[in-house]
């Protein structure tokens, strides 16, 4: 997926998650945010491009940092905040890598195609060879 579809689908998968994660009571516990967001910035680093994943890893940090960690929207530095969006972009490039590795292998290799094969320089193009024929004895 290339173009601005990757970054479409990982803003989309980011606010989605955010909201289960707050709803299953990330803003008490962080590291369901951290776990739903990592699988977001992984999904998108695997199915797009290293920009896509790096826009939604840092929509992932803004979710996180003003919905669970500041619970109003308001942004949240400090080291917890530091540390998930270390943690984001980590995963994220761990998981572009293997997808780039992956991709790589797939990729099919060259094969050298024949040159035409022309007419034997001695014969005519258009040359008929007539063999002789062979009697059958009866069985």
């Amino acid at each position: 997926m290339h173009g601005p579809a990757g970054y479409a689908l990982g803003f989309t998968a980011a606010v989605f998650a955010g909201l289960l994660a707050v709803a299953a009571g990330a803003t008490n516990h962080p590291i369901l945010s951290l776990i739903a967001m990592v699988a977001v910035v992984d999904l998108i680093a695997m199915l797009s491009t290293v920009p896509a994943m790096l826009a939604t890893a840092i929509v992932c940090w803004l979710l996180h940092a003003g919905f669970v960690l500041g619970r109003r929207g308001d942004l949240v530095f400090d080291d917890d905040s530091r540390d998930f969006g270390l943690t984001l972009l980590a995963a994220g490039l761990c998981s572009a890598a293997v997808a780039t590795a992956l991709r790589g292998s797939r990729r099919p290799t060259r094969t050298a195609v024949p040159r035409q094969r022309t007419a034997e320089p001695d014969l005519p193009s258009r040359a008929v060879v007539l063999a002789p024929t062979v009697e059958r004895s009866p069985r």
